[in-house]
């Protein structure tokens, strides 16, 4: 290496457009075998999240065709009874000032007979529940799906749910990266808006496949609609902005 190219080197790094610099950082690419790895683990990955999630979706389904086990049938809901040991609230504040913003937990500590836990309730259960009152519980495969304090009853979405949800994000999220790798591979591109949009969509893809399987309300619906018109504008937005910034860099280099 020449004197004039370790001058050239040493100007390129100080502007952050040699290798040293972190537009040199961004601008690496991954070697082709390295690429074809990634895309190799990702669809194991791909095929691996999909059966989880197909399993979960089955046991969904399963549960919400479900009946009280007084009926008789297989698969059922079992009622039991429980009793209320201890309630607490906890709260969370973040920020300051006219920014602070504080949220409310609310917990309910029952007594299974076989075990003693602590739920995640509403506010109107929380009120509706003291320390020593009855509570019946319904439970599906060892899980609480529900709880009735003085009348209220409350709800819970069962652990096939959140498997469900969590298959589908890991799905989309493993198919960008199976992308990123077979047409890029480059650094740069994983800042790039089209990878951030591809991120962000991972929530309204969520909805978007529960509402589909599951069925939804006229204001779901409208949720997750503008959730993916908000995010798809956004990407085409920041898109737009990043090569106007180029092209106002290409213009003042000329």
């Amino acid at each position: 290496m020449g004197i004039r190219e370790m001058e050239t080197r040493a100007r390129e790094d100080l502007r952050g457009e040699g290798h040293c610099g972190p537009r040199g950082w961004r601008a690496w690419r991954a070697p082709v075998w390295i690429r074809l790895l990634v895309v190799a683990m990702v669809t194991a990955g791909v095929i691996a999240c999909a059966e989880w999630t197909a399993e979960a979706y089955r046991e969904t389904v399963v549960y919400r065709q479900t009946v009280d086990c007084s009926a008789g049938t297989g698969s059922c809901v079992d009622l039991e009874e429980a009793r209320v040991m201890d309630k607490a609230k906890v709260e969370g504040c973040t920020g300051s000032g006219s920014t602070r913003n504080c949220t409310s937990r609310y917990r309910l500590r029952i007594d299974e007979g076989r075990r003693i836990e602590w739920l995640d309730v509403s506010s109107e259960t929380y009120n509706a529940a003291f320390r020593g009152i009855r509570a019946e519980l319904r439970t599906w495969h060892d899980s609480v799906v529900g709880i009735t304090v003085r009348s209220h009853t409350q709800t819970f979405p069962p652990p096939s749910d959140n498997s469900m949800r969590l298959g589908t994000a890991a799905v989309w999220l493993l198919l960008g990266l199976a992308l990123w790798a077979g047409l890029s591979g480059s650094l740069s591109a994983l800042v790039q808006p089209a990878s951030v949009g591809w991120a962000f969509l991972t929530l309204p893809v969520v909805f978007l496949v529960d509402n589909a399987l599951f069925g939804a309300d006229v204001k779901k619906w409208l949720v997750t609609i503008a959730l993916t018109v908000g995010v798809v504008g956004g990407t085409i937005g920041a898109q737009r902005h990043e090569r106007l910034k180029r092209h106002r860099r290409a213009t003042a280099a000329v």
